[in-house]
C-alpha cells in the first residue's frame, strides 16, 4: 500500500479519536444515589472532567496535533507524530489508573449534595464511558504511530501559503551591452 494514501485517513482518524476521547471525558464515569431517611433521594452524577480534568486537556491536544500535520513540514510531522502517541499513552494511562480520583470526585459529589446528612459514603456504580476514553486515546497513539512512521511521505502544502519573500533588486541596464548581459543571465532586460 502506497503511505501517501494514508495521509487523509490517519489526520481525519486523529482528529476522530481526539473527539471521541473528549466527548467520552464529558459523559457520566460514575453515578451515585443518595438516599437518607426523612429526606428527599438525589442522583449524584460525576464526568470525567470531574474526576480528571486532564484528560479532556489531552484529548484537545491531540485534535490540535491532528490539525497541525497538515500544515508542517516534513520533519516536523514526524515530531508531531511522536507527540501525539506521547499524549495518547499518557492520556490512556490516566484514565486506567484514575479509578482514585474517580473516587475521590465521588466522595466531593456526594458531600456536596443536599441529601448527605454525614452517613457513609454510598457505593456508586461505573458506566462504560471511561473504556470509551480509553479507546480513543489507544487510537490516537496508533495514529500518531503512523504519523511519525510515515509523516514525511505526505504531501506539503504549495509554497504559494508560505510569507513573500523580498524580491530581488534588479538594476535597469545602462547600455546595449548591458540589455544583452541581462538577457544572458536570465532576467528581463525591460524591468
Amino acid at each position: 500500500m502506497n503511505p501517501r494514501r494514508l495521509y487523509a485517513p490517519v489526520v481525519l482518524g486523529t482528529l476522530v479519536a481526539g473527539a471521541l476521547a473528549f466527548f467520552a471525558a464529558s459523559r457520566t464515569w460514575a453515578r451515585v444515589r443518595v438516599a437518607t431517611d426523612g429526606l428527599p433521594s438525589d442522583s449524584v452524577d460525576v464526568t470525567g472532567t470531574d474526576a480528571q480534568p486532564l484528560v479532556s486537556a489531552l484529548a484537545v491536544v491531540i485534535m490540535a496535533a491532528a490539525l497541525a500535520v497538515l500544515a508542517s513540514s516534513p520533519r516536523v510531522r514526524r515530531l508531531v507524530g511522536g507527540f501525539t502517541a506521547l499524549v495518547a499513552v499518557a492520556g490512556a494511562t490516566i484514565v486506567l489508573l484514575g479509578s482514585a480520583a474517580l473516587a475521590d470526585a465521588v466522595d466531593r459529589a456526594v458531600e456536596a449534595s443536599p441529601a448527605f446528612t454525614g452517613g457513609g459514603t454510598p457505593d456508586f456504580s461505573t458506566s462504560p464511558w471511561t473504556y470509551v476514553a480509553v479507546l480513543g486515546f489507544v487510537l490516537a497513539a496508533l495514529l500518531g504511530g503512523v504519523t511519525a512512521r510515515f509523516g514525511a511521505t505526505w504531501p506539503t502544502m504549495s509554497s504559494r501559503y508560505d510569507a513573500p519573500s523580498a524580491r530581488p533588486t534588479v538594476i535597469a541596464p545602462q547600455s546595449d551591452s548591458d540589455m544583452w548581459k541581462a538577457l544572458d543571465e536570465g532576467r528581463d532586460p525591460t524591468q
